[in-house]
């Protein structure tokens, strides 16, 4: 893959959503410092995020955010800044990492349907459900689990085939929507020849994850628990997860 395809390849990734920078650089030191003793200096990052579009007194402004929330931590060696994971930062990293280099093949907790009576109100119902739910009708949902269920609602373990009204509850067609653009923007980079320049080839692994990780981390498990390998987030995860192995994560000392 030449330099100028590379370069364009990453803007037209990055161009799928919108690009917030602190995020970007969550996705960036997670993916990287997989190692506590791991670090970024402060032109490595500006390296690897400057094909993104992001200037540096952006990167800048993110990083001091990404410090006083206690998540990244910095260091001088010399003249140069170093940035590493804090506890907290690398604790949150590990906390999605399944989620984010996951397969998803774990079909467990089982799916529940709940209903409420006629009598709760619709939006005190849509309050108490838990995160990892999908509301099928004012009174009525889907989720993973019943630990933070009421037990004066009704619980039946959820139907094995749903209409696709019910589908569309559980993965909206806005979601899918993005999958599919990012599935289809990165599936022809698996054909092309492997780059060989290993700063830029790194900065196209992380404008592929960063974006896949946004859509990924907002939802659950329970579209690929109801709706298995058909869904468009469950191909996208396939094309990513495929596109991470072609553009391998690289030793950080190696971006110097």
């Amino acid at each position: 893959m030449e330099a100028s395809d590379l370069k364009e390849n990453i803007t037209k990734i990055a161009g799928l959503g919108p690009i917030k920078v602190w995020s970007v650089v969550v996705t960036v030191m997670g993916d990287l410092l997989r190692d506590k003793s791991d670090s970024l200096s402060a032109q490595q990052l500006d390296a690897l995020v400057a094909p993104m579009g992001i200037n540096n007194q952006a990167l800048r402004v993110a990083v001091h955010r990404l410090r006083n929330d206690g998540w990244v931590e910095t260091t001088k060696d010399g003249r140069r800044s170093r940035h590493q994971l804090t506890r907290k930062g690398r604790a949150q990293t590990e906390s999605v990492w399944p989620h984010i280099y996951g397969s998803e093949t774990d079909q467990s907790p089982p799916v529940w349907m709940v209903v409420a009576s006629p009598q709760t109100a619709a939006p005190e119902f849509s309050g108490r459900l838990p995160k990892d739910s999908a509301l099928l009708t004012p009174r009525s949902a889907l989720v993973t689990g019943l630990s933070d269920i009421p037990e004066e609602w009704l619980a039946v373990p959820a139907p094995i085939h749903m209409p696709e009204w019910a589908q569309m509850a559980v993965a909206p067609e806005g979601l899918c929507t993005e999958y599919k653009a990012l599935a289809h923007a990165v599936a022809p980079l698996l054909q092309q020849p492997t780059p060989t320049e290993t700063k830029a080839s790194t900065s196209l692994r992380l404008v592929i994850l960063h974006q896949w990780r946004r859509l990924r981390l907002r939802h659950g498990a329970l579209p690929d628990l109801v709706l298995g390998d058909n869904w468009d987030g469950a191909q996208c995860r396939s094309v990513v997860l495929e596109a991470l192995k072609r553009f391998p994560r690289p030793v950080p000392s190696s971006l110097e």
